[in-house]
């Protein structure tokens, strides 16, 4: 053998001690791994036992929860589609990535989520089983890495319910938390195939779950862990292995091209362009003392957040209580006996800890304080891999001495930054304190086995203080965001789609409600008289009034509307004014409206008196009004809406990606159409392409020729296709050489040939 296959094989050699080679020892991995699972299940029903609504806050309550809802029951009613002109500025689902619509387990969550009532518990069941699949994937990086099974198993535990991941990943951010799940598999499952322990497939699946949760951190992390490995090949000389890897993620990035594309290539019109920048608002930047607290379980870091808030609510950049306490006892020395890829987890840490105290802003890259959980990952790996060899057992007392000065350094950080907590800060240092003397006590006497048991414990006691001592979970949202309200007795709180749905049955068509978010009320939320985002598809299909990441210019001006379907005052009259100069019809019919909700506090002269021409009164409630047409001449979003003097215009057809009608022109003339006018529509008149436009509002626009025709408007995602066949030409690729790497090797075995 060459000498680097014999640095290979040794390096596998190592690998394979961590992992449970022989064999017969993948059992207890695969226990270890499901117990490590259960346990944070455990974990994650304490902080929903707790009654806060711990799941079900910012984005997850405002925009993923209910639309996996929508998603669901169109799948289950045998619908899909990458285009929803009904949602209007939200309904761009493949530009928006981050609704993770190509992956395969969320469009099976999504499925599980449409059978739930209760939307909060449903936001729950998500969001735990992804930290047990998360548990899982930690427990095997840090075996994969030399760790022992029960460090491992400590790490795995303590990882998905650290700060970041918990607080606000599972809590209101779970596309994030869904690429930090995937991103640990790939990172396990790459080594592994880096060592030529597992076939080229495996990796790629895992890298094609972290490209679609639609995360743009995923990538970033994908890239950073093929660079890691890829160091740490090239070091070796192994040129063969680094072929296959850059082969591997070369297929993987392929898949990015069917998940971003159609967000390029809607960013022109869209809100999106004008994030792209470098810059620092010192919006949820850490620093380094927020990292060296990470080990203190009430430390509330001094983090610019939503509301214009100077100081987190949560304790969002806690690691785990034992990390830091244990360093001065941890066998240094040891590491590079055990850790057979020390260098790569030094570049992943590296790198991490360098873009957790970024700039606020780096092109579409924003918020450092997301990348805090990818750091750690790589932390307590490296501590498992450390605390496998035991306990140092020498220098006792400067060992102690050090220990206490981070305890006790750590409580007075919390208590600087938030000295009204005074009480809760000295429960967290007794608590700390405790723990780690027993660690430390036991640990010594009777192994590592007793350090990870009295870890575990403590794991459960700090959530307890936590969600005892900050009972309202992370949410980046203002602290007037309508909630449900936790039940009296305590138990897990519930938002009904069935009570949501009552507060809609008098609307008719195209429905847009007028409101700020200022005066609703919980209750407004919870009977669906008042709502956001895309709780507001929950009652109706046909809303304006949608959650999106990325927001329509023209349509967002022209009713000054926020992301989350919030209006100004202003745009009631915007509203029956004309749409354009050109356009001399008003923009509430030229948007097809037929039910408009108006809230009493936001337009009260409206609301106390008769409707305008053409409207009834359907509904009235202390916080709203609901106006509908008497003759509403468009039933539902996309159909034309008008056309220009001597134009007549005929629906004959009408689909979320089609629109067909017959036009009669006696000169040249313009259509408007009642949907968003998206790059990726295009026009024929009878097989003959004509001019495609944004109009009015941003509303769809077609110039068609004197005379008489069939009009056909069709929507294609840009780089949809282009992506897919990417996808599945990298597939394809992954699948042949996976079969012919496991025939070769085969074929070798039975020749005898290592």
């Amino acid at each position: 053998m060459t000498a680097s296959t014999e640095t290979t094989a040794a390096m596998a050699a190592v690998d394979d001690a961590a992992v449970g080679d022989p064999r017969p020892g993948r059992r207890w991995d695969v226990l270890v791994g499901v117990l490590a699972a259960v346990t944070v299940v455990g974990l994650a029903t304490l902080a929903q036992w707790r009654g806060t609504l711990f799941f079900y806050v910012g984005d997850m309550y405002e925009q993923f929860a209910p639309l996996w809802h929508v998603f669901g029951s169109q799948l289950r009613s045998g619908q899909w589609v990458a285009m929803d002109p009904a949602a209007w500025m939200g309904g761009n689902y493949a530009a928006e990535a981050l609704n993770g619509i190509w992956n395969p387990v969320n469009l099976a969550n999504f499925v599980l989520v449409s059978y739930f009532d209760n939307l909060s518990l449903a936001a729950f069941v998500v969001a735990t089983e992804m930290l047990a699949i998360l548990a899982i994937g930690v427990y095997l990086l840090a075996r994969t890495y030399g760790a022992h099974r029960g460090p491992s198993f400590l790490i795995a535990v303590a990882i998905p319910v650290s700060g970041l991941t918990l607080w606000y990943e599972a809590a209101g951010w779970p596309a994030g938390l869904a690429a930090f799940t995937w991103f640990v598999h790939f990172w396990w499952s790459a080594r592994r195939f880096a060592l030529g322990r597992l076939p080229m497939i495996v990796p790629f699946a895992f890298g094609f779950l972290a490209m679609t949760a639609g995360n743009p951190y995923a990538p970033l992390g994908l890239v950073v862990v093929l660079a890691a490995l890829g160091i740490e090949l090239i070091l070796r000389r192994d040129v063969g292995r680094l072929l296959l890897l850059t082969l591997m993620g070369a297929c993987v990035g392929a898949v990015a091209l069917m998940v971003f594309l159609p967000l390029l290539g809607a960013s022109e019109v869209t809100t999106r362009q004008s994030l792209a920048a470098i810059a620092n608002d010192t919006f949820l930047v850490p620093d380094l003392g927020d990292l060296a607290a990470g080990s203190s379980p009430t430390y509330l870091p001094s983090i610019s957040n939503w509301g214009g808030e100077r100081l987190e609510a949560v304790p969002s950049t806690y690691f785990a209580w034992f990390v830091l306490p244990l360093l001065p006892w941890i066998r240094w020395a040891s590491i590079g006996r055990r850790n057979s890829g020390w260098l790569g987890v030094s570049v992943v840490i590296g790198f991490y800890l360098a873009a957790s105290l970024a700039p606020s802003n780096l092109w579409l890259f924003r918020w450092p304080f997301r990348l805090v959980e990818y750091l750690y990952l790589g932390i307590g790996v490296v501590f498992a891999v450390a605390l496998s060899a035991g306990l140092a057992e020498d220098r006792l007392r400067h060992r102690t001495w050090g220990t206490v000065a981070i305890v006790v350094g750590g409580f007075y950080l919390s208590w600087a930054g938030r000295p009204d907590l005074a009480l809760v800060h000295l429960g967290g240092l007794v608590l700390v304190g405790a723990a780690v003397g027993a660690c430390i006590v036991i640990g010594r006497r009777r192994g590592v086995t007793a350090v990870v048991t009295i870890g575990v414990l403590g794991i459960a006691a700090t959530l307890v203080l936590q969600t005892s001592s900050f009972p309202s979970p992370a949410q980046p949202l203002p602290s007037s965001t309508p909630e449900p309200e936790s039940p009296p007795n305590g138990g897990a709180p519930a938002f009904l789609v069935e009570s949501v749905r009552a507060g809609a049955t008098s609307y008719r068509g195209v429905t847009l409600q007028l409101a700020d978010r200022t005066t609703v009320t919980t209750e407004d939320s919870r009977a669906g008289r008042l709502l956001f985002g895309n709780v507001a598809r929950l009652a109706w299909p046909q809303t304006m009034t949608s959650y999106t990441g990325m927001g329509f210019d023209a349509l967002a001006d022209a009713l000054c509307m926020d992301y989350r379907g919030a209006v100004c005052a202003d745009a009631f009259p915007r509203l029956f004014a004309p749409a354009s100069d050109a356009v001399d019809a008003p923009l509430v019919d030229v948007l097809g409206v037929s039910t408009l909700v108006l809230q009493r506090t936001l337009l009260p002269e409206q609301t106390a008196g008769p409707p305008a021409a053409g409207w009834r009164i359907a509904d009235a409630d202390d916080a709203r009004v609901v106006w509908t047409r008497t003759s509403p001449s468009v039933t539902g979003a996309g159909p034309a809406t008008w056309s220009s003097s001597g134009v007549s215009v005929i629906v004959s057809g009408t689909s979320p990606g089609l629109e067909r009608a017959r036009v009669d022109a006696i000169s040249p003339g313009t259509v408007v159409f009642s949907r968003l006018a998206w790059p990726g529509y295009s026009a024929t008149l009878d097989g003959v392409g004509v001019p495609v436009r944004e109009g009015p509002a941003g509303l769809l626009t077609v110039d068609v020729p004197s005379g008489s025709g069939e009009l056909d408007v069709r929507y294609d995602a840009p780089g949809l296709q282009v992506g897919r066949t990417a996808a599945l030409v990298a597939a394809v690729l992954v699948v042949l050489v996976s079969v012919a790497t496991s025939v070769r090797r085969r074929v070798r075995s039975r020749r005898g040939v290592r």
